[in-house]
């Protein structure tokens, strides 16, 4: 059931309280997402299906370098991993061919997803590689302000996600997304055929 996977995933804002209350208009993007809570999901799809809680504060420590507090991470399993890997290369194919498309200019796997409200009243972008994430909102807390016609995920958005992505990623190798085991590779052709003549 979505309701249950998007409790698994960790999106709670914007959920009903139980699924008797699910509406049919939420799988088509009503509810709203802060921007932690969706970039975590796709850290998620990152990690193999596998949610990390976000934690803002890693260490505190005193004056003298004594550790008062530290978060722990902590993990539970969202996803399957074939699952989580078969969403990496449709995502893929959105940082390679589709609306994030300039993204290839990186030179890097990025996988990821623009987003663009109605009346153009926010836009964003959360992409990852295998080992890092992030996301950028572009938008106003009066959600009846328009950033301005065309303002799109792919204009507003992505630009800023990539001046950052390649600050972020200048020292980081470039890194395969591993591949579960029990996901088979078929080539098909235009219609969809497997092992086609003229198949890719």
């Amino acid at each position: 059931h979505a309701y249950d996977l998007a409790r698994r995933m960790g999106i709670a804002t914007g959920m009903p309280a139980s699924p008797e209350n699910y509406g049919l208009s939420l799988a088509l993007g009503s509810g709203e997402v802060p921007l932690l809570e969706h970039t975590n999901v796709y850290a998620t799809f990152a990690n193999q299906g596998l949610r990390m809680k976000p934690f803002y504060i890693e260490r505190i420590t005193d004056r003298d370098g004594n550790v008062v507090e530290q978060t722990t991470p902590r993990a539970s399993d969202a996803l399957r991993a074939d699952t989580a890997f078969i969403l990496t290369s449709l995502l893929r194919g959105v940082a390679e061919r589709g609306t994030a498309a300039r993204a290839r200019r990186l030179k890097r796997p990025i996988a990821g997803k623009t987003g663009t409200t109605n009346d153009f009243t926010a836009a964003w972008f959360v992409g990852y590689e295998p080992s890092l994430a992030a996301g950028v909102w572009v938008g106003f807390d009066d959600k009846r302000l328009s950033l301005g016609r065309g303002e799109t995920g792919a204009d507003a958005a992505l630009p800023i996600w990539m001046e950052f992505w390649a600050a972020a990623t200048a020292d980081r190798p470039i890194e395969e997304y591993p591949i579960p085991g029990n996901v088979v590779f078929v080539p098909v052709d235009e219609m969809g055929r497997p092992g086609a003549p003229g198949a890719a």
